[in-house]
């Protein structure tokens, strides 16, 4: 997970940086900021943007699920549970009493 988490963070600052970039570019070319959001090329490189911010969330999602899982586990490695030894029936069943027939008079 570090590793991926690398990744998209180095891949994350590189879209950051191509987009202040654009940006410069196009203040250079006296283009308004309101229109910068009609570039296809700034859209293309905000969405890639959202894209990574997405997965990295993702990640954090994953990573405080298996922390919670780490610590569960170290938990319950810690307190094992003892199982309670329920008493053995005599080794003869026992007899059910035998109901009394009521006599026909």
């Amino acid at each position: 997970m570090a590793n991926r988490r690398a990744v998209y963070e180095r891949h994350l600052t590189s879209f950051k940086n191509a987009l202040t970039l654009r940006t410069d570019t196009l203040k250079a070319k006296k283009v308004d900021a309101k229109a910068h959001s009609k570039d296809p090329t700034f859209r293309n490189i905000k969405g890639k943007i959202r894209q990574f911010e997405r997965r990295i969330r993702a990640l954090d999602k994953v990573q405080a699920i298996n922390a919670e899982v780490e610590a569960r586990r170290a938990e319950r490695l810690a307190n094992p549970k003892v199982k309670e030894k329920k008493p053995k029936a005599s080794s003869a069943p026992a007899a059910k009493p035998k109901k009394e027939k009521k006599s026909a008079n």
